[in-house]
Order: structure tokens, then C-alpha cells, then sequence
């Protein structure tokens, strides 16, 4: 009977007999982990969570915390999608990426497609402006300063406590604009009189 390679000892392996590569992912990001626990403040479970990776995402893990400086999950989708929003109209327009390249855009020869999809990428990012400033003209909100904080927290990533509240009202305008937060229903200012 033909014996076929020796098995390595003391290897894990899958249901299949394949070696398991489980346990070599999962330290293959110690470092960055590590480097997570120290500056955030975080336990290994909280870095090793992908929300940890950018301050509206620690903001999030931090509401769901029940911590009065975070936001919901809700609003953690709107900034999700207003990133995604801002990111799309960015290549639509073929704005420069002074990080990157520094080079913009120009007509290349794009398909009507191509086109398309830009439009509508300018179109749905217009409206979400639309959406912000008017939720930011609102009587009661003209203090607040929704455009840096979604500039500064959401675009570029940046850590500025004080700004959260402006925060949590500029997601909320845009999570009611895209249907990810239900608006709430005014309370009746007439009552039945009978």
C-alpha cells in the first residue's frame, strides 16, 4: 500500500485536511491592533472591530455603549453613505487628489454610461447638500455648524470632540433624506377643542 507525505505535527487543520491558516490571520494584524489599544483606549475585541478604524466608527461603538458622546448605528450608516456619496461625486467631477496624484481629471473619452452615472452621482450629492442645509437653516439649529463637522469627522477623519452634537444633527439630515432614519412626527400644535 503506497503511503503518501508525512503530516506535519502539531499543525491545525480544516475539515478537508488542508493546513488552517485561521490562527496566522489572526495574528497578522497584532501590531496594528496593538497600536489601536494604545492610542484609542480599546480592548483587543473593540480594535479588532472594523468601526474601530475611523472616529465616526469609535463614535458609533461608543453609542452603542450607551456612552452620551457617541451616535447611533442609524447615524453610523448616513455617515457611511455620505462618504460614499462625497467619494463618487469626487471621481465624477474628476477632482484632483492632491494626496494621491495631484492630477485631475479632463474628457477622456468616458462611454454614455460613464456619463450616467456621473450625473447621477452629482445629482445625489446635491441633493444631500440640499438636505444638510436645510436641516443647518432650521431656526433651532443655526448655531450648530454641520458642515465642519462633516467635513472634519466624516471626510477627513479627524478627531474633534466639541463637534459631535453638530455631528449627530448633520447625520440625521441626511439619514432622513436617504430614508435611513424615520422622521419623528411633529406633535399637533391644535388640539381638538370640542
Amino acid at each position: 500500500m503506497a503511503k503518501g507525505r508525512p503530516r506535519k505535527i502539531g499543525v491545525k487543520r480544516t475539515k478537508s485536511g488542508q493546513i488552517s491558516r485561521a490562527a496566522s490571520t489572526y495574528a497578522e494584524n497584532a501590531d496594528g491592533i496593538a497600536l489601536r489599544m494604545r492610542v484609542f483606549g480599546l480592548s483587543e475585541k473593540d480594535a479588532r472591530d472594523q468601526r474601530a478604524g475611523t472616529y465616526v466608527g469609535r463614535l458609533c461603538m461608543a453609542g452603542n455603549k450607551n456612552s452620551a458622546d457617541g451616535i447611533t448605528n442609524a447615524q453610523y450608516d448616513a455617515a457611511q453613505a455620505w462618504r460614499q456619496a462625497y467619494e463618487a461625486f469626487q471621481r465624477a467631477v474628476k477632482s484632483p487628489d492632491a494626496l494621491r496624484t495631484g492630477t485631475g481629471g479632463g474628457d477622456q473619452g468616458e462611454s454614455e454610461d460613464y456619463a450616467r452615472r456621473c450625473k447621477a452621482a452629482i445629482s445625489r450629492w446635491n441633493a444631500l447638500q440640499a438636505a444638510v442645509q436645510l436641516e443647518q437653516g432650521f431656526h433651532e439649529n443655526r448655531g450648530a455648524n454641520m458642515w465642519a463637522a462633516l467635513d472634519y469627522l466624516v471626510n477627513r477623519d479627524e478627531q474633534h470632540p466639541q463637534m459631535i452634537g453638530d455631528l449627530r444633527l448633520a447625520l440625521n439630515a441626511v439619514g432622513h433624506h436617504l430614508g435611513i432614519i424615520p422622521k419623528e412626527k411633529p406633535a399637533s400644535v391644535y388640539k381638538n377643542v370640542a
